[in-house]
């Protein structure tokens, strides 16, 4: 199934909807805080499940959750020269770049689960994601909604620095 993500215009955290190919809305998902972002996802007003980022002091970690149950968390790693995301329970990798949002989700053995595509020329994110995994579904949308509050929060750390450091040049 292919989803096409449209969101609203949010400085720090996220907000939007998720429209099938025929551009109805699927699912709905909104965040319920400013500072640690707590991010829920309805599907026709049905609670779903929600990302909640973790306090940490350097590296970001975010927890995934079905309904009430914890499945797994997001974590930032620092590697050589970049950043990497990694899960600590399902096995599953993510590959490409999902700072130019062009990258994909395989399961433990390989397995393409799904493509995640920006689409240009729009004035907030839109980006398509075609899951190949229809019995994860959900999870997957939640965890491309990790990675989407994850851009956020990288690009307001990399705004605040480059602020900070025009100031201190004056």
């Amino acid at each position: 199934m292919k989803y096409y993500f449209k969101e609203n215009f949010r400085l720090l955290y996220a907000d939007g909807s998720l429209y099938d190919e025929n551009e109805n809305a699927v699912y709905d998902y909104r965040n319920t805080t400013l500072l640690f972002p707590d991010i829920e996802l309805y599907r026709g007003g049905e609670f779903i499940g929600h990302v909640k980022k973790n306090f940490t002091l350097f590296l970001r970690e975010y927890d995934i959750y079905l309904g009430d149950d914890l499945v797994d968390r997001l974590s930032q790693e620092l590697t050589f020269f970049r950043s990497e995301l990694t899960l600590q329970e399902l096995g599953w990798k993510i590959n490409g770049d999902f700072f130019s949002w062009e990258y994909n989700i395989t399961d433990e053995e390989g397995n393409l689960l799904c493509e995640v595509s920006e689409e240009i020329l729009h004035f907030t994110k839109h980006y398509s994601v075609e899951i190949y995994d229809e019995d994860n579904e959900e999870l997957l949308i939640l965890l491309v909604l990790a990675i989407n509050q994850f851009d956020k929060d990288q690009d307001s750390a990399q705004s605040s620095a480059a602020a900070a450091s025009s100031n201190n040049g004056r």
